[in-house]
């Protein structure tokens, strides 16, 4: 029988229009809640369309291998990280929960907090609907592009009303937020449509993620000290800065309860002082 105390939490990232910017910011977001804030977790590329997640890290793994001082940084960063480079596995939406759990129980070593699943681009078919209701969470970034709010919305309503009535049912909650906003124009969509999202009663992110050519910057253009989009480490807080992203990973954090690296070194500190006092 599962151990529901031990397992890690299932994160999907989902959209119903490609282009949203939902596998670069699965991506971004993974490595920082890895990486910085000490999560441990594994990726599971489901988009086999694109394979943005594990096509992402080829690419730069065949760059760092293809230069001497590139592969020594790594080497050096890795070493003072103490810990690999996050797994990433790819599979089709069907067989993508049974994977992730076959994952798990075979690397009895590590213990998980969570899964992230990068969806395909469009969750609208009868298969991905099941995925989408093995999931613990749904992270859905949304645009403001009436024609793709229009089907997210019936998107998250689906899932939220079929999850509340099926008993075997994960999925606790689907989480919106507005993506690619820019912050240089008051867009009359979003206002109403934040509206309309309230009245529904779904879960929408206070902020934004805003906007910027920076999350398009990999490995191989612009270097450890430049690159924002990698699987090998997270941006740079600077480049993060004005992006919404540390907000955006916050409210992760929060709203899933996540142990994080702080709150780990914290609670074995408490254990330690309670030992040396009994």
């Amino acid at each position: 029988m599962e151990n529901k105390q031990q397992r890690p939490l299932f994160l999907g990232f989902s959209s119903q229009k490609g282009g949203v910017g939902k596998s670069t910011l699965a991506e971004i977001v993974s490595s920082i809640l890895y990486y910085e804030q000490g999560i441990n977790l594994f990726v599971m590329d489901c988009d086999l369309s694109q394979d943005s997640f594990y096509k992402l890290r080829e690419r730069e793994k065949s760059i760092v291998q293809e230069s001497e001082e590139l592969s020594k940084s790594m080497q050096e960063y890795f070493h003072h990280l103490g810990k690999k480079a996050y797994r990433i596995y790819k599979s089709a939406p069907k067989e993508a929960v049974r994977t992730a759990r076959s994952k798990i129980d075979g690397i009895s070593n590590e213990k998980y907090q969570l899964v992230i699943f990068d969806f395909p681009g469009h969750a609208g078919t009868t298969e991905l609907m099941e995925l989408s209701l093995q999931m613990d969470y749904i992270l859905s970034p949304i645009e403001a592009d009436i024609q793709s709010l229009v089907s997210c919305l019936a998107y998250a309503k689906t899932i939220t009303e079929i999850g509340v009535s099926m008993s075997d049912s994960r999925i606790k909650d689907i989480i919106l937020f507005w993506n690619k906003v820019d912050r240089r124009v008051r867009n009359i969509i979003i206002d109403e449509y934040t509206k309309l999202i309230d009245e529904y009663e779904l879960t929408l992110l206070p902020g934004y993620v805003y906007a910027t050519h920076r999350f398009s910057h990999e490995l191989s253009t612009y270097g450890l000290r430049g690159v924002f989009r990698s699987t090998y480490q997270p941006p740079a807080r600077g480049l993060r800065t004005g992006t919404g992203l540390d907000e955006l990973v916050n409210e992760i954090i929060q709203r899933l309860k996540l142990k994080t690296k702080t709150e780990k070194w914290q609670r074995l500190r408490k254990e330690s002082n309670s030992w040396k006092t009994s």
